[in-house]
């Protein structure tokens, strides 16, 4: 069945969207948020009133959509048609089964969602000059990330992860200066989110975000969690794949 969710109804769509961080990290991120982020959400329920997938409409004007298995893909075409929206950004894993249905007018390829192969790891080198990231730090941290991404999460943003233990954060220095950093999102028992992966542009390509990266990812991985990210910037891509990150899914933005 599908339906409009209602309010008091949210609090599912939380729970289901959770069991997949690494495909719906921003689609968290917008219900952490604290304010409001979605103007309509439609979800489909099974027989025994488990959430099958769902369709979200941003206050923004964009969509996201999720679906944990099959969904009624006529039930959700006739969702969309009905719906004035800019693009669909979503994994292409399921979203291109809307594509013979003419409701968009272009797909662009956008982030690749990789999982850290486990197999191919070997014990990662340890680092003394890595160091544990604090909440002190967050001011400087911002400072690095607006010279070097178009976007990033808030500081409040980044606090709260840091004292929830959400989530945690590594980085060089030089001469008393931060100058690279990793940071981890959305940890649970089973799965953590890399994020935040930076340098400063005079020390690019010298390999401190791959030792903040291998201390980072020691950590995770010792207390037993599969570690995902999500990038498109193809340089770092190949920093990560040769960590043992590997494709798992591509997310695509299908404009109206």
């Amino acid at each position: 069945m599908i339906k409009a969710v209602l309010p008091e109804e949210y609090s599912q769509v939380y729970e289901f969207i959770r069991q997949d961080n690494a495909r719906n990290y921003f689609m968290r991120l917008g219900f952490e948020s604290g304010k409001p982020v979605y103007e309509k959400i439609i979800g489909e329920w099974d027989e025994e009133g488990r959430l099958k997938a769902v369709l979200l409409k941003r206050l923004s004007g964009n969509m996201q959509f999720y679906s944990k298995g099959d969904f009624d893909t006529a039930g959700f075409v006739e969702c969309i048609s009905q719906i004035a929206f800019d693009a669909l950004i979503s994994p292409s894993s399921y979203c291109d089964k809307l594509l013979e249905h003419d409701l968009f007018s272009t797909v662009k390829d956008g982030a690749i969602i990789a999982k850290l192969d486990c197999s191919k790891v070997r014990d990662f080198e340890s680092y003394p000059e890595v160091k544990t990231l604090r909440v002190e730090d967050l001011d400087e941290i911002l400072g690095l990330y607006e010279k070097v991404f178009t976007a990033f999460s808030s500081k409040k943003v980044m606090e709260e992860r840091l004292r929830s233990g959400r989530g945690r954060g590594v980085c060089i220095k030089h001469e008393g200066k931060i100058v690279s950093v990793v940071q981890s999102e959305f940890e649970e028992k089973g799965s953590a989110l890399i994020v935040g992966v930076g340098t400063a542009a005079e020390f690019q390509g010298k390999g401190l975000a791959t030792k903040c990266l291998k201390v980072l990812c020691n950590e995770l991985l010792r207390e037993g969690k599969d570690l995902y990210l999500q990038y498109d910037n193809m340089e770092a891509g190949r920093i990560y794949e040769k960590l043992g990150f590997k494709p798992i899914d591509r997310v695509r933005y299908y404009k109206r």
